[in-house]
């Protein structure tokens, strides 16, 4: 066995073991005492960029999770005002239902009823300003897709919280084709003497029916009164005078009937003294037939059933790209420049009257013809427009998730009065809820349409809202909170330390360093068994 002085391997051997064991039990302690077996990117690389991807994605979840509790405060003041300003509109419907009670009101009480109502409607106007959150104005437009047309017959209606904001110059609209309704109209006018054996006449629209009997009731007995007068002495009965009288009462009692049916058309005699049956609505959708037990009254064919001409939806384009047409309601596409706008093109198509001359040039008569849809909006090559629709685009983004571009935008409705119920056709030219008077009999009529209309605006409002706040926002809290916990779960894993396991290998490791020391002093000792070698042979 060799015996030197000059080096102690062993010791050396020792002297690495014992600091190993000492670093591992360091790096036990260090873990114990942190909670976390990755204190540094030595300790595990891989793990340690696993690790901070996964506590960045918990404490984006968080913070998405705060947002959207806020986000639901914000709604639920919305919601609120909203509230009142239904309930405020069930007290004008009231109002306008008590001005039409025309037999018992005077002029001061219909006073009273406007003045109401237009404190009412200054309500709706201070609540569209007083509505806010933190330095948000929730319901004055700020904070929603606005827009505006230039142009006759042209009205903005909505646009998506997606919408693009238009460009300085707006968006053109070229309509190419008008709206019309389903109609019937008769080719024989009501005479003294066609309507001596009777009328019977059936309108049939989304399953009900209005009738009308000349030959029953006291219907009958006055028009038998006039065909009997007429015969009896014309001169003092003109036959035609007498003929506009039975269409009047005719007219008169159609109407009464398909009010009382239920029915969604209207009748009215045309200036070539003929009857017109047309449905309220625009569009291709709707239609009705009609029978009439004289030929050509309404049907062609005595007691046939015949069906109304169909109506036509709006076309036209949007910023010069084809839009969808439902109505009078043009929509442009998804995937053109102005997807999700709404827009409404009320013009219809009319009569125009036609001079008659006689052969001297005199003028002798006037003739009704029906305009063409290229008189109204021109042909395809005419290259005229009917105006142009303006953006403004003040949706807001809701933060739901950890990710960005995933979150879904809401546009709170403007309940400014002179934003709400356009487009309501009526008499007295209200144009909104703003311009609304109870202080006539048509007022008080057009005003409860109106009316009514802005409480199907609000109710829908509500609902749009609603539905945003329970399944864009409050649905996912939940599953928040499900993925905190299963992200959290396993960036704990990855990171977290065993702590059974880590006092197990310390307790290990401090054995073994405590034997390794031991192990380091018997090394050093090695050296001194020669020197005791030396010494003895001295």
């Amino acid at each position: 066995m060799a015996m030197r002085i000059r080096q102690n391997p062993t010791s050396l051997n020792a002297l690495r073991h014992s600091g190993n064991h000492f670093d591992q039990v360091r790096n036990s302690i260090e873990k114990l005492s942190s909670g976390v077996k990755i204190n540094k990117g030595a300790d595990g690389p891989a793990s340690l960029i696993a690790s901070e991807r996964l506590r960045g994605r918990i404490v984006g979840i968080q913070q998405a999770y705060n947002n959207a509790t806020q986000s639901v405060s914000l709604m639920q003041t919305a919601e609120g005002s909203l509230n009142e300003v239904s309930s405020i509109l069930v007290r004008l419907r009231q109002l306008a239902t008590h001005a039409q009670n025309e037999a018992v009101n005077d002029p001061q009480m219909l006073a009273a009823d406007q003045m109401e109502i237009e404190q009412l409607l200054r309500t709706i106007d201070r609540i569209s300003q007083n509505t806010q959150f933190g330095s948000h104005t929730l319901l004055d437009g700020s904070m929603g897709a606005n827009g505006v047309t230039v142009g006759d017959n042209l009205r903005f209606v909505s646009a998506l919280p997606q919408t693009p904001p238009s460009p300085e110059s707006g968006w053109e609209v070229d309509i190419h084709q008008v709206a019309t309704r389903a109609s019937k109209e008769g080719t024989v006018p009501i005479t003294v003497e066609n309507i001596a054996d009777g009328l019977f006449m059936v309108i049939s629209e989304g399953g009900k029916n209005a009738t009308l009997d000349t030959r029953e009731g006291q219907i009958s007995k006055d028009i038998q009164q006039i065909v009997e007068n007429t015969r009896k002495d014309p001169s003092r009965f003109p036959p035609d005078e007498m003929a506009a009288s039975i269409r009047s009462i005719v007219v008169h009692s159609i109407k009464n009937a398909i009010a009382e049916s239920g029915l969604d058309v209207h009748v009215l005699e045309t200036p070539n003294k003929t009857l017109l049956i047309r449905h309220n609505q625009f569009g291709d959708e709707h239609s009705f037939s009609v029978t009439s037990s004289i030929p050509g009254v309404l049907s062609d064919e005595a007691n046939v059933a015949q069906l109304s001409e169909p109506g036509k939806n709006v076309e036209g384009t949007i910023n010069r790209e084809v839009a969808l047409g439902q109505g009078q309601i043009l929509s442009a596409l998804d995937g053109t420049s102005a997807a999700g706008v709404t827009i409404e093109y009320n013009r219809v198509i009319g009569l125009k009257e036609i001079p008659i001359y006689d052969d001297v040039g005199a003028r002798i008569g006037t003739e009704f013809m029906k305009e063409s849809n290229e008189e109204v909006v021109g042909g395809p090559d005419s290259g005229k427009i009917e105006g142009y629709i303006h953006v403004s685009q003040q949706s807001k983004e809701f933060q739901v998730g950890p990710d960005s571009g995933l979150n879904p935008s809401f546009s709170f409705i403007n309940v400014r009065t002179k934003h709400l119920g356009h487009g309501v056709v009526n008499d007295s030219n209200f144009q909104s809820i703003a311009d609304i008077d109870v202080r006539t009999m048509q007022g008080a009529r057009d005003s409860a349409k109106i009316i009514d209309r802005v409480i199907e605006e609000i109710a829908v409002a509500r609902g749009e809202l609603g539905a945003f706040q329970k399944n864009a926002v409050e649905s996912n809290l939940n599953s928040l909170k499900i993925a905190e916990e299963n992200i959290t779960q396993a960036e704990s894993v990855i990171r977290d330390s065993d702590m059974a396991e880590e006092m197990s290998k310390l307790t290990g490791d401090q054995i073994m360093l405590q034997a390794s020391t031991a192990m380091v002093s018997q090394a050093n000792q090695v050296p001194r068994t020669v020197l005791d070698l030396i010494q003895s042979n001295g």
